[in-house]
């Protein structure tokens, strides 16, 4: 019986991790400014995760940086985030296809400064730039996640990060915080880990209160979304959440 039951919950873990596949992919170039030669491509999972990369071709070696995001309001409409390895987010950029013609902008965060997407045309996806959203193996899930950005209005950097440690077979204790001012901070309550179910975990009741929220984690990074209504924001003493987007700086 215990065998049957455990082959049970297996197959559950496995059919959630691999339920989550690519339905649309992008890719576009175009310059900002009408002087900065750019590549994007992304694609979207069907739990509506969008990540890919950008190349800046104007910067040395042209190095391609990663694109983390969601689908904005409609279909066919992005907001997408772009970090280093570190965690360090360095631009955003809004995106819309609309009657077949993209438009957009790209945001630097430490410097206010918006740029515009313009002379863009669609090219082939090139396979070099996907398989972001391949989901990750849970005794693959990292020690530790972050990001940060350089606000214009501040003088120390923003962000957050989650610290991970194994509590058994497919199970983890976790430790939140936003930095610097540590406003939504908590943790797993101890001997009540988060239980992964392929790539994915729900955690409900956070810091003993209604707040809830969900993690889906991938080879370079990992994104949360809350579960419960706004009412439950309460939880952190403002109307903050853990939702974002953290990218793995420690395996």
């Amino acid at each position: 019986m215990k065998r049957i039951l455990f082959l049970a919950v297996a197959c559950m873990a496995l059919l959630h991790a691999t339920a989550q596949s690519i339905i649309r992919k992008y890719a576009i170039e175009g310059t900002l400014d009408g002087n900065i030669a750019v590549r994007l491509a992304f694609e979207v999972n069907d739990q509506n995760i969008a990540a890919g990369e950008v190349i800046y071709y104007k910067t040395k070696n042209a190095k391609p940086i990663l694109l983390v995001g969601e689908p904005y309001q409609i279909d066919d409409s992005f907001y997408l985030r772009e970090y280093l390895a570190d965690g360090h987010n360095t631009g955003n950029w809004s995106l819309e296809l609309s009657n077949g013609q993209w438009k957009g902008s790209w945001y630097d965060p430490s410097s206010d400064k918006t740029r515009t997407l313009s002379n863009v045309r669609v090219i082939s996806f090139p396979p070099s730039m996907g398989g972001k959203l391949i989901p990750e193996s849970p005794d693959h899930i990292g020690k530790e996640y972050s990001y940060w950005f350089n606000h214009s209005g501040y003088g120390a950097p923003m962000g957050g990060h989650f610290t991970f440690s194994g509590a058994g077979k497919n199970r983890v204790s976790f430790t939140a915080a936003n930095v610097p001012s540590n406003i939504a901070e908590g943790k797993s309550e101890q001997g009540r880990p988060a239980v992964l179910q392929g790539n994915h975990f729900t955690y409900l009741h956070m810091n003993e209160c209604d707040y809830g929220f969900e993690a889906y984690f991938f080879p370079q990074f990992m994104i949360t979304r809350s579960v419960t209504n706004a009412d439950t924001f309460y939880c952190f003493g403002a109307h903050t959440t853990l939702e974002g987007i953290y990218i793995k700086t420690k395996q």
